[in-house]
């Protein structure tokens, strides 16, 4: 067996509990590169929100954002993307105005929401908080202030002109709900009824991501692993949640993380350790070492 390829998603993942790309986890990376195993991200996030992890610990990487709906080449130069259909949107837009839900409308120019800065503060530690459960108060809150700092959303009064700007690219419509998250059942069912364009995944228990159909993991890390010339027994994919579900059905051998959602662990071949227990580089040690890759 020979792995050219490993590909992480980030938050459950590669993060440790405190939001961390930790030593260990950096050091093995470094290794594998050094020894000709190509490693990248494939996230949720913006690659603004999301590259820096790894490149301020010394890693240069490819990285898929937004659930796969672009990949960035490891000088960063864009190699695809997915972007969402104008009848779709308008069709989300109404639903967010319906069930008045919080939501964040991200583009290649940033992200835009017709929800107020105090609504988001409080959205993003429900969410933060329900990726990272051990995380204290003070360093919650201190993440999220830093966090809306550095990636401020555009507050707007009217989504629709994102619809029908055909300079504008939308490649993800996240819909948060850290009280109510029972709402998503009825949402997510409204938004199949017709979604032959839509995949609808999830990060967390109170969110929902909505991408264009051909912007999911498994797609991207497959596009991505064809243009390198790899085969789906050659690459091993890591991930915690619901989004990262069709990359983990996808590659031969792929690892749910022990706090992981159960429908991730049920797709994944193997069951790694927790994101706590720093289970990227213990999976990647095994891999350099020529081990058995069950734990």
């Amino acid at each position: 067996m020979t792995i050219k390829l490993i590909v992480s998603d980030m938050d459950g993942t590669l993060l440790n509990e405190k939001m961390e790309v930790s030593n260990r986890v950096t050091d093995a990376i470094l290794t594998a590169q050094q020894q000709g195993i190509e490693f990248a991200i494939a996230t949720g996030r913006t690659i603004e929100s999301g590259y820096s992890f790894i490149q301020d610990k010394g890693v240069v990487s490819p990285f898929i954002e937004l659930n796969g709906a672009r990949l960035f080449d490891e000088k960063g130069a864009i190699q695809f993307t997915h972007e969402m259909d104008q009848i779709d949107l308008e069709r989300i837009f109404q639903i967010i105005k319906y069930y008045k839900i919080h939501h964040e409308i991200i583009t290649q120019n940033g992200s835009y929401s017709s929800n107020s800065s105090q609504e988001q503060f409080e959205v993003y530690k429900g969410i933060f908080k329900d990726i990272n459960p051990s995380i204290s108060r003070k360093e919650l809150t201190n993440y999220v202030v830093d966090y809306m700092k550095k990636f401020k959303v555009n507050q707007v009064k009217d989504l629709n002109f994102l619809a029908h700007d055909k300079e504008i690219q939308v490649l993800k419509v996240l819909l948060n709900s850290p009280t109510n998250p029972e709402i998503f059942k009825e949402i997510k069912q409204e938004i199949n009824k017709d979604a032959n364009n839509l995949i609808v995944t999830s990060a967390s228990n109170f969110n929902l991501e909505i991408n264009h159909v051909d912007a999911n993991k498994g797609q991207a890390v497959a596009e991505f692993a064809k243009m390198k010339g790899y085969r789906s027994n050659e690459v091993i994919t890591i991930g915690d949640n619901i989004n990262d579900l069709t990359m983990l059905e996808w590659a031969d051998h792929s690892y749910a993380v022990q706090n992981g959602h159960d429908l991730a662990k049920k797709a994944a071949r193997y069951l790694a350790p927790s994101h706590a227990d720093e289970a990227v580089a213990q999976i990647i040690e095994k891999v350099l070492a020529g081990d058995d890759l069950v734990f």
